[in-house]
């Protein structure tokens, strides 16, 4: 993608949601919505948001996480595989597994999902 990067706070909410701490992630992933609105970063952030609150709901017995990372899949879809430094391609496709997962009656698998960062010489 552009040059543009994303804040470096970004690291701080990709670093939650690997460990698994999906509300905070979100949360630290809607503190960066204005410095980043009107490019894709904002969509792209957007996406994770949902995806975290997703995972969230999911972990917490709450309803509604499939349809939360439904929505954050519809979201992933247009982006190319790597974009702001996002393994885009990765996620898409474990959500995509964990969704069809959870719509057929199962619960989701031991490995954790994470958010993978690549360099720009990687994508």
């Amino acid at each position: 993608m552009a040059a543009a990067r994303f804040p470096p706070a970004f690291a701080q909410g990709v670093r939650r949601f690997n460990a698994g701490d999906f509300f905070a992630a979100h949360e630290a992933f809607e503190e960066l919505l204005d410095e980043v609105e009107g490019d894709g970063r904002w969509e792209l952030l957007v996406a994770l948001i949902q995806i975290a609150v997703g995972y969230h709901k999911c972990a917490s017995g709450h309803p509604g996480g499939e349809r939360m990372l439904g929505l954050g899949a519809e979201k992933l879809a247009p982006f190319p595989p790597v974009a702001w430094g996002v393994d885009v391609d990765a996620l898409r496709r474990r959500v995509a597994e964990d969704v069809t997962l959870l719509k057929d009656g199962k619960s989701l698998g031991p490995r954790p999902p994470e958010i993978v960062m690549r360099r720009a010489s990687e994508s």
